[in-house]
């Protein structure tokens, strides 16, 4: 894994490239693939006008596949690129603004003949919508010159008139022909004399000790804004501009430092020598006329070429019949500048522009322009600086790294020192416990043995005691009331609801001042029935008297008027026979009612 595939500004390795002469659009998404560039997807259109043409390919790709965004470069006739010759080494570099002036010093007349060409009547011309013959007689009515389409009368009346008006009213051109032109000239031409520019060293110029050639690109700054507002509208970044002849050099091996490439284009051909690597010369031939040879032939001329120097010619789809054709007439070797992705919608100047772009040429070939001017020194690049710090991040994170596991270690040592000791501890604890469960469960053995030691001394006591007692108290109670009862008294029912309650404070008979702290252990509530009322209070004095040897009390003794057996009337007797301990002797009493 390299530096650019981790950190965010490396190059991208998908490119939008596009390529426009005014009248259409050519656009195709490349990539990188090792030193070479694949074609992913193309599309091109007519229209004249730019921004709908860019929407236009752009919807053609994305409905071929592509995603959109990313970022994008143009190559337009509108930039125009130059050899300039300044007194500046490439090894002692100027300051980017100083760089500057003296860049736009040399390139700002170039560039103003450079427009010259897209006057309306080159561009008619261009297209072949009119003869030169035809634009020059336009030209001498402007300027009242004698010509053969009328006197000096019929040039006066033409001269403040606009070339397209007055040719469309010759009859030279129609009016969708001079609008198309009219619309061309809108994305060729800046609206601003305020220009872009960059540029790249090249060598030494041989016969000017101290001057240094430099290849020079630039462009009206108006436009380049208008061309990065319309990607941008796009979802696209336009990085550079580049010129439309040129680029082509990009497809020559590295390994080609030396020889003269033609690059062929409609109706121009753009000449370039290198030398050790770099351009030392180059030549644009222009002809509305002559041939696709013809203008190799004078190009080729023009740079005084050595019959042994090596020609590469870069032509695109029709090159191998022009090569063949140069081969005949220059009795040379003409090598094919070629690239797979070259065909009928991508040029060679576009794959050069591409290989540029994406890095994979060399630097020095060729140059385009970015808004906001070159970029600066690699030491003040943001990018750069981006990556200085992510590199000193990387090695404070390597250097943490380092002590992290330096601690790490001292760490485990230590852990693994403690756990020795820890586990020596933890054996002696299981050891501990184990010993402690022993004697919990012989503690809940010897609890157990003594529940069950209790439980049996109570029921010995029950059996021994309890019931005994109890049998002689119901006998005794029985007893009474055998001898109580008098035909005059009948007994209804006797229970025992209550004998099962705890111990209950009896309320004293004796005045307040003495306090009866007796308490209830046994009680019998009896219901009986008498023919009178004598009787039944009689039967109540009785019983009183009766239990008093069997330590009972009668108490709740109650007469009332009620039916008897036979609706007999009398009265029927309730009461509750109680026995009484002190309330010291409550508790083992109660223990004995409870284990019954």
């Amino acid at each position: 894994m390299t530096l650019k595939n981790i950190l965010p500004f490396g190059k991208s390795s998908q490119l939008l490239v596009c390529e426009t002469d005014g009248f259409s659009l050519h656009g195709a998404v490349l990539a990188r693939s090792g030193s070479r560039i694949v074609l992913l997807h193309q599309a091109k259109t007519e229209q004249v006008d730019m921004a709908e043409a860019l929407t236009d390919v752009v919807s053609a790709l994305k409905a071929d596949g592509w995603k959109g965004g990313g970022s994008a470069v143009l190559l337009t006739p509108a930039v125009l690129s130059a050899l300039a010759e300044l007194p500046v080494n490439p090894k002692k570099p100027r300051p980017v603004a100083q760089m500057m002036e003296l860049v736009r010093w040399e390139a700002e007349p170039l560039l103003m003949q450079h427009m010259a060409r897209w006057t309306v009547g080159q561009l008619l011309a261009g297209r072949g919508y009119m003869t030169e013959e035809q634009v020059q007689a336009v030209m001498d009515l402007q300027q009242g010159k004698p010509n053969p389409a009328g006197g000096l009368a019929l040039s006066d009346k033409f001269s403040s008139r606009r070339f397209g008006d007055l040719a469309e009213e010759l009859g030279y051109i129609k009016r969708s022909q001079l609008n198309a032109c009219l619309a061309a000239q809108t994305w060729l031409k800046a609206d601003d004399e305020l220009i872009e520019c960059n540029w790249t060293s090249q060598g030494a110029v041989e016969d000017i000790p101290g001057t240094f050639h430099w290849l020079v690109s630039c462009v009206g700054q108006s436009l380049l804004q208008r061309w990065t507002e319309v990607f941008n509208r796009q979802g696209v970044k336009l990085m550079s501009m580049y010129p439309s002849a040129g680029c082509g050099a990009n497809l020559l091996p590295k390994s080609q430092t030396a020889g003269l490439i033609l690059e062929t284009h409609p109706r121009q051909v753009w000449a370039t020598r290198l030398n050790a690597g770099k351009i030392a010369a180059h030549h644009q031939y222009l002809s509305l006329t002559q041939s696709p040879l013809e203008i190799c032939l004078e190009s080729y001329h023009a740079l005084q070429a050595a019959p042994n120097e090596p020609l590469w010619l870069a032509g695109g789809h029709d090159a191998p019949l022009l090569a063949a054709d140069l081969r005949q007439m220059l009795a040379v070797e003409v090598n094919e500048l070629d690239d797979p992705a070259v065909g009928e919608v991508v040029t060679p100047g576009m794959a050069g522009a591409a290989h540029h772009a994406l890095g994979i040429s060399g630097e020095g070939r060729c140059v385009g322009v970015r808004e906001g001017g070159p970029l600066p020194p690699l030491p003040q690049r943001l990018e750069v600086r981006a990556a200085a710090l992510a590199a000193l991040l990387l090695v404070s994170v390597a250097a943490a790294e380092i002590s992290l596991m330096v601690r790490k270690d001292a760490v485990e040592a230590h852990k693994q020192e403690v756990d020795a000791r820890w586990k020596s501890i933890d054996e002696a604890t299981k050891r501990i416990k184990a010993q402690t469960e022993q004697i919990e469960q012989r503690k809940k053995t010897l609890a157990q043995q003594k529940a069950d030691q209790a439980r049996l001394e109570a029921m010995l006591n029950f059996y021994s005691h309890a019931i005994p007692e109890r049998e002689e108290l119901v006998r005794g109670v029985l007893g009474v009331l055998q001898e109580t009862v008098t035909d005059e008294v009948i007994i209804v029912s006797i229970d025992e609801t209550a004998k099962s309650a705890k111990a209950m404070p009896v309320a004293s008979a004796m005045p307040a001042v003495v306090k009866d702290k007796r308490v209830e252990v046994e009680s019998f509530n009896i219901e009986a029935w008498a023919v009178s009322e004598a009787a039944a209070q009689a039967f109540i004095q009785k019983m009183k008297e009766k239990v008093a040897p069997w330590h009972l009390e009668v108490r709740d003794a109650q007469v009332s008027s009620r039916t008897g057996p036979l609706n007999l009337d009398g009265f029927a007797v309730l009461m509750r026979l109680v026995r009484l301990i002190e309330g010291d002797s409550a508790a083992p009493v109660q223990q004995k009612a409870d284990s019954k």
